[in-house]
């Protein structure tokens, strides 16, 4: 007798994350009132055996793993996934970090009612970085889920439309694919908030569910954060050229030279851990600023937007 397909297909993009993915796949063997669902480990170039231990730790978990292979890219591997999921409904999260115990149920409600939206939860940072690294990034304390309400109205996002977290949405499949998934033409950022955007643009909203937290884990040395950083402020740029006709707010190129000048002289001091770290941050976003400007604003360079095609289809697992 066949089994019958899961309603929820929970995708992990996984790049050499076998140190970090067990803690994930128990919280997620753990989950508490939620529909069956599959989870799809998508292991994308890694070197350090990740499918194999996915595989190895599956225990009760309806476990596949899928191959990801090709351009190295969280999307790319987020795009595999939801063309292989047998679920109805998608959710997203990573392989570096934590879902709560309700986090299936809260995310996937409102989908498995029948709403056509995209559902954004929360992302939770202090279970994992302490207060050098929360005070760098200028995040606040987290909320109180129980009294923190849903929105069907969030705020927007750089002037314009709501964004989502990439490791933290739940989406109809249909409409995912519909919509040629997640662009991996982003360079390592930005490729959310387009995809949201592009979702909105044709009638799916986005929805807050504040319930469905994850714990997010940040950079905490001065040499990952400035890179983090570099990198989505250089993708930042590449999504304003694409919507710099909407109110989205622009870059400004006498503001990332005032703040890199600002802080060039703090490299020479001796600074403790807190201001090095938020050195790097500064530095870092106004950096991948500058070069972003450069690059697709003064250079006119613009990849070609990438989506599921028909020849990406065949199942790895």
């Amino acid at each position: 007798m066949s089994v019958p397909s899961p309603r929820l297909s929970v995708i992990i993009p996984a790049h050499n994350a076998a140190g970090v993915l067990d803690e994930q796949l128990e919280a997620l063997r753990v989950q508490q009132g939620a529909d069956p669902f599959e989870v799809l480990v998508c292991d994308n170039n890694s070197r350090d055996g990740t499918g194999a231990f996915a595989a190895a730790h599956a225990g009760t978990l309806d476990l596949r793993v899928v191959d990801a292979a090709g351009p190295s890219s969280a999307s790319h591997a987020r795009n595999r996934g939801a063309e292989v999921a047998r679920g109805t409904v998608l959710l997203f999260c990573d392989a570096d970090d934590l879902v709560d115990t309700h986090w299936v149920r809260e995310l996937s409600a409102p989908l498995l009612s029948g709403a056509d939206v995209i559902a954004a939860g929360a992302l939770h940072h202090e279970r994992f970085n302490d207060t050098d690294v929360l005070a760098a990034y200028g995040i606040a304390p987290d909320p109180d889920p129980a009294s923190t309400p849903e929105s069907k109205a969030p705020a927007g996002y750089a002037g314009y439309l709501p964004t989502a977290p990439g490791g933290n949405f739940a989406i109809r499949r249909d409409r995912y694919l519909a919509l040629g998934g997640m662009d991996p033409s982003y360079p390592g950022g930005a490729e959310e908030t387009d995809f949201a955007w592009r979702a909105q643009l044709t009638g799916t909203a986005v929805v807050t569910r504040p319930r469905a937290v994850v714990h997010y884990r940040l950079k905490r040395t001065p040499r990952a954060l400035f890179r983090q950083q570099r990198i989505q402020h250089y993708a930042r740029i590449l999504l304003w050229t694409r919507y710099r006709t909407s109110d989205m707010t622009g870059p400004s190129l006498k503001y990332s030279l005032i703040q890199i000048a600002r802080q060039v002289p703090n490299l020479l001091r001796r600074q403790s851990r807190a201001d090095r770290l938020r050195t790097a941050q500064i530095l870092g976003g106004n950096v991948g600023a500058l070069q972003g400007i450069l690059a697709f604003r003064i250079l006119r360079h613009d990849p070609a937007p990438q989506s599921i095609t028909a020849k990406t289809t065949e199942v790895s697992a």
